[in-house]
């Protein structure tokens, strides 16, 4: 709790997007407004508090949807909130700020790529819908705006989707009227599409969230990314210091040279696990030998074990000893990587953090 509202109190102090409505398409970062919709991503967490602070800028809040999902909810939806307040020239600013994964339903969604089995679509069908319930859900009120100005963010899944409703709303109200800013996006989108240059992505080569859907499987992003310049070593050290100063950090600083070599290794070794999307629900691993099992052999697909990593839940599942039963088979190479000694935060933990996000952002104001 303490950390929560030392979180929100720096946020109060931080957060004013002054000129949000005089904001040109991006086409490179502004890391004082970077900073701001990283805080304010991050306090989607706790929706009750991000609108006393909202309203405490002069922003009204249209509403929050879909806090509340059951367990059994396997909807491809966001929960997000709106806000809205009137700028210099009859201007509306809204912005539009979407949560990342908050509970193992969501986990699920995030890992269900193509809900509809259409595995040609040139697009990552889970955050597609997500982002065009968002646009369908908030139509009226959109098109019913005088002059709006967008702000669309978000973290991690969030981020995700926040990608793509920045393209949706850039092809609707046009590049100068919106602006995106995402943080540890995944990939969204595949093949030929339209550059959006008023879309930024933040990305740490540490964090393995922003490598998936996998790139060999042909996945990138809307807009620029903006990679976070772990190798440089005048600028970690800034970015360690900055982390160090942040209330909202929640454990030791990571994403070093040292954690992208980590990360990139997970990511050559769950390509030759999964060497494309189909065979990740259809292909069982087999426990006891390389290659397939059969039929009545114990086994396990690659989203399977996706599933159990990426919840944590690896660690506690009844099929860890099957897992490792055998040392040739699909699995080894990947979970020897996790066994290794020094790295292990790097696949999924602190380089995916806001707080580390932020550190790094305030150490490139130097440049």
């Amino acid at each position: 709790m303490k950390k929560t509202i030392s979180l929100i109190l720096t946020l109060f102090i931080a957060l004013s997007f002054a000129a949000l409505a005089q904001q040109a398409p991006a086409q490179s970062y502004d890391a004082a407004l970077a900073q701001q919709a990283l805080l304010l991503s991050e306090s989607t967490y706790s929706p009750s508090l991000q609108k006393t602070i909202m309203a405490y800028l002069g922003y009204k809040s249209i509403g929050s949807w879909n806090y509340e999902r059951a367990r059994d909810d396997l909807s491809h939806t966001a929960a997000y909130s709106i806000y809205s307040r009137a700028a210099e020239g009859g201007r509306q600013e809204v912005l539009v700020v979407i949560r990342g994964t908050a509970n193992e339903t969501e986990w699920a969604l995030n890992l269900d790529l193509m809900p509809s089995g259409d595995l040609t679509l040139p697009y990552a069908e889970n955050f597609y819908l997500a982002a065009k319930n968002i646009l369908d859900q908030q139509s009226a009120f959109f098109d019913g705006l005088e002059e709006p100005f967008f702000l669309v963010t978000g973290h991690s899944r969030g981020a995700a989707i926040a990608n793509v409703l920045g393209a949706l709303l850039t092809d609707r109200f046009g590049a100068e009227n919106v602006v995106a800013y995402t943080f540890a996006t995944p990939r969204t989108v595949r093949g030929e599409y339209k550059q959006y240059t008023n879309i930024v992505n933040f990305i740490n080569p540490a964090d393995i969230v922003t490598f998936l859907p996998l790139p060999q499987w042909g996945f990138e992003r809307y807009g620029v990314d903006v990679v976070l310049p772990v190798d440089d070593e005048t600028l970690y050290a800034a970015a360690s210091e900055a982390y160090a100063a942040r209330d909202d950090k929640t454990g030791e600083f990571s994403a070093s040279p040292d954690d992208v070599a980590f990360t990139h290794a997970a990511v050559e070794a769950l390509s030759r696990l999964i060497p494309d999307y189909a065979s990740a629900y259809t292909l069982r691993h087999a426990f006891a030998h390389a290659g397939a099992a059969e039929a009545n052999e114990p086994g396990m697909t690659a989203g399977e074990f996706l599933s159990l990593l990426f919840t944590g839940a690896l660690g506690k599942s009844e099929q860890l000893p099957q897992l490792y039963a055998s040392a040739e088979n699909d699995f080894a190479p990947l979970l020897q990587l996790l066994a290794s000694a020094d790295s292990s935060t790097a696949l999924i933990g602190q380089a995916h953090m806001p707080a580390t996000y932020g550190a790094w952002i305030s150490a490139m104001q130097m440049k």
